[in-house]
């Protein structure tokens, strides 16, 4: 069995292995939700979504399934009230839902609308459509979500890993709906690193072709946008990633990097410090 949890991307060749990189299956079970929790979510008794394990503060909580113009179902929940709105990416083959610790959700929640989901082949959420899928593919889900979501842009991106890369090809794409944009420990990828490690679409739940996805990521015209942008790197990742996502000071001329002691799933082992960088970062759009 192999698994890949370099360079922001995490691939898995089995199940049994995703909480390699971020996912912790084993996290004690929040409060029980309160009862006005939507009938969607609620038709799935076993969906582990219902009793997620990283979910907002109860009385704050709404959730569902959001229907996709492929056919398929993405569970989402949303938490909090204000603009602009926070929307939370999950790293690669991760669901949102669970990606988040409440002491990094509960702080944003208190100052605006805070909404995740689980991408397609993740979490609690539908598979993807069968083949090879692209940043392209990923984008209009996230465009779809986005258009059914409590809030109205601009939207503050955060991603973690993998979630960072893909918000920032996103981003890219619409850069006068983007608030902010965080990335928690997202590196630059090599395409031909990945090309030699073995990355193949068929080999991830998502389906994904980051060789491609990286190189695409790649022919961005830098900057992308005049908005904060927050580099967010760990000291116990992967050697060399401070200097490796120095690269992404060029998405926008108000960018800053800061360095946190710590793994690479720094929002689940160290969640109150990047928090507070995200609020400090942030400041002038939350406010």
């Amino acid at each position: 069995m192999k698994v890949f949890c370099r360079r922001g991307l995490v691939v898995a060749t089995t199940v049994l292995l995703v909480s390699a990189c971020g996912q912790d299956p084993a996290a004690e079970a929040p409060p029980e939700e309160p009862s006005s929790t939507d009938s969607a979510s609620e038709s799935s008794s076993e969906s582990p979504s219902e009793s997620p394990s990283e979910s907002p503060s109860p009385g704050e909580w709404q959730d569902g399934m959001l229907t996709l113009s492929s056919g398929g179902e993405v569970y989402y929940w949303c938490a909090g009230e204000g603009s602009p709105g926070v929307l939370l990416e999950a790293g690669t083959d991760s669901g949102g839902t669970d990606a988040y610790p409440t002491a990094f959700t509960d702080p944003l929640v208190a100052q605006t609308t805070v909404c995740t989901y689980d991408r397609p082949g993740t979490g609690s959420s539908d598979p993807p459509p069968r083949g090879r899928r692209t940043l392209d593919d990923l984008c209009a889900v996230q465009d779809e979500v986005l258009a059914q979501l409590p809030m109205r842009p601009p939207y503050v991106l955060i991603g973690q890993s993998g979630g960072g890369n893909l918000d920032i090809a996103c981003a890219a794409r619409h850069p006068k709906r983007v608030a902010g944009l965080v990335t928690i420990d997202s590196y630059h990828d090599d395409p031909e690193v990945l090309r030699a490690e073995g990355f193949v679409w068929h080999d991830n739940v998502e389906q994904v072709d980051y060789v491609h996805y990286s190189e695409e990521l790649d022919t961005l015209r830098m900057p992308i946008g005049d908005f904060p942008v927050l580099i967010v790197s760990a000291t116990e990742a992967d050697p060399g990633g401070e200097k490796n996502q120095r690269f992404w000071l060029q998405l926008s001329p108000q960018s800053r990097q800061v360095v946190i002691e710590g793994p690479h799933d720094l929002q689940e082992v160290v969640p109150d410090q990047v928090v507070s960088e995200v609020l400090e970062d942030l400041r002038a759009v939350l406010g």
